[in-house]
């Protein structure tokens, strides 16, 4: 019999598998590698899974059908007293907010999260649309290899997906399951406060989304549901900086591949106003603006002790006038349609947790030095992400060993800057690079020159339309990505399509 082979290389790769597998075995589907799943014998499954889902599970012949009989095989397994025995369930979904009575046939996006072992080191996060839903997919800490192991269900089978180094070279990188976790890590998008579409101190997801006698509603993983401030704080950072870390402590793949993460945008996390929309709207609260708008805090202030931007709120009026003006909607599935902005005011993205992370290894390393990094981080500061301009800086990594590659690579930068034209990044580079050992009273210059603009701008009707313009390029850039989910994500607007970006001035433009 033929042997069916996926040709799709993206998150849905899986999702095209037709022909059934043996659910009695694991199998291995490596996107990239693989044209198709391999079923695993015991002893190949042996060797190459060291997760507690492989050795306590699969390689005994236990294969949980559902999410709930998981955490349940898993306990029995593990036994009393072991960190595994122990769970911590949470509730996110773009339309979670939205009650059962204004949009019975909505699709919510609705999926629940478990954490399982140790609190700050759980060793497996599971997500799955409900907790007897047969579709699941699992990440596990792989403990004799390092880094998260990828498995979903594929019919009634399970189906080892790569692990976290497979996102970081070679055929794998970018493909499968390593499109939307693009270095191998977790994805938390709502990473920080007010964690737009979670369940949270401020913003509860009551049963009143469920259809009256929904079993859901009462399930224990509704009803124990933690908090998104916990799954921050004791799941995702944790689990980014455990993989960042033993990525680091054992790196394979070359320092381009670092750089990478500081010069481009290969992926977001999502931060919004902490003033909810109809606040503003019908209260007329300010809104204050979060600062990531505006430049790259996460790296330039907390990692490079750079001035930090400005507070910057807007007049609940002119918010109230932009969202009128260019006809802000929420549109779902089956005719959902509402007026006006998402729960929280102004969703735009910022740079992803997992990279300032990995900067942050890469500077205790040596591998980058601070001033290479503030200098290449300077280029188009007022874009903190989706800037052209600062991506073309990484064709310029030197391939040199560790200790030499960040002294080389401003070399390269400044040897190309002496022939490329008066306005390009590698000048503005160098300009940079000219300010020497006195770089942060240069810097704190250029970035206090640019913050006082900023709030003359937005305390206008027009600045702020030009901020809501910008947020929305950015958005469109989001729109194009795998994280990109759910229509109900960001709201719709009548703005035509344009690329913009913001100018050291505070004005903002269309890209040329």
């Amino acid at each position: 019999m033929a042997v069916e082979v996926i040709a799709d290389e993206t998150c849905a790769a899986l999702s095209r598998v037709t022909e059934p597998l043996d659910p009695t075995a694991v199998h291995r589907f490596l996107v990239g590698d693989d044209q198709s799943p391999v079923k695993l014998d015991d002893a190949e499954a042996a060797e190459l899974l060291g997760d507690p889902l492989a050795t306590l599970l699969f390689l005994r012949g236990v294969f949980p059908r559902t999410g709930a009989q998981l955490v349940d095989a898993l306990a029995d397994a593990a036994g009393d007293g072991d960190p595994l025995a122990r769970h911590a369930t949470f509730v996110l979904g773009e339309g979670g907010h939205i009650l059962f009575s204004e949009a019975a046939k909505l699709d919510r996006g609705l999926r629940f999260l478990v954490a399982i072992g140790e609190q700050s080191k759980p060793d497996v996060i599971l997500s799955a649309p409900g907790p007897d839903d047969p579709f699941v997919e699992a990440m596990a800490w792989d403990r004799a290899a390092g880094g998260f192991n990828y498995y979903r269900t594929v019919g009634r089978a399970w189906v080892f997906a790569g692990n976290s180094r497979h996102a970081l070279s070679g055929p794998t990188e970018g493909k499968g399951p390593f499109e939307s976790h693009v270095t191998g890590n977790l994805v938390m998008k709502e990473l920080r406060r007010p964690w737009i579409n979670w369940h949270s101190v401020v913003g509860l997801v009551f049963d009143t989304i469920f259809a009256p006698g929904d079993e859901l509603a009462r399930h224990p993983w509704f009803q124990g549901k933690q908090g998104a401030d916990i799954f921050e704080t004791t799941v995702a950072r944790p689990s980014i900086r455990r993989w960042s870390k033993a990525r680091f402590a054992a790196r394979t793949e070359p320092a381009r591949r670092v750089l990478r993460q500081v010069v481009e945008t290969t992926t977001v996390n999502l931060i919004s106003s902490p003033t909810e929309s109809r606040l503003a709207l019908s209260a007329g609260d300010p809104v204050r603006l979060p600062q990531t708008f505006f430049v790259d805090s996460e790296a330039l202030t907390e990692l490079l002790e750079l001035p930090a931007p400005p507070g910057i709120a807007i007049d609940g009026a002119i918010y109230r006038d932009t969202i009128e003006r260019f006809g802000f909607r929420l549109r779902g599935s089956a005719g959902f349609s509402r007026p006006g902005d998402t729960r929280f005011a102004f969703v735009v993205p910022e740079r992803a947790f997992e990279d300032r992370v990995a900067l942050e290894e890469a500077l205790k390393s040596g591998l980058i030095s601070e001033r290479l990094a503030a200098c290449l981080l300077m280029v188009d500061f007022p874009n903190p992400v989706f800037s052209a301009r600062r991506a073309r800086l990484l064709a310029h990594a030197a391939d040199v060993p560790d200790d030499a590659f960040s002294q080389a690579t401003a070399g390269a930068l400044l040897a190309a800057a002496e022939a490329s034209p008066e306005d390009s990044p590698e000048r503005e580079f160098a300009a940079h690079w000219d300010a020497g050992e006195g770089w942060r009273e240069v810097f704190g210059a250029l970035l206090g020159a640019y913050y006082d603009t900023l709030r003359p701008q937005a305390a206008t009707q027009a600045g702020f339309n030009d901020y809501t313009r910008l947020a929305e390029s950015r958005r469109a850039h989001v729109r194009a990505m795998p994280i990109f989910e759910h229509p109900l994500l960001f709201a719709e607007t009548n703005l035509p399509a344009q690329q913009l970006e913001m100018r050291s001035d505070g004005t903002v433009r269309e890209v040329t």
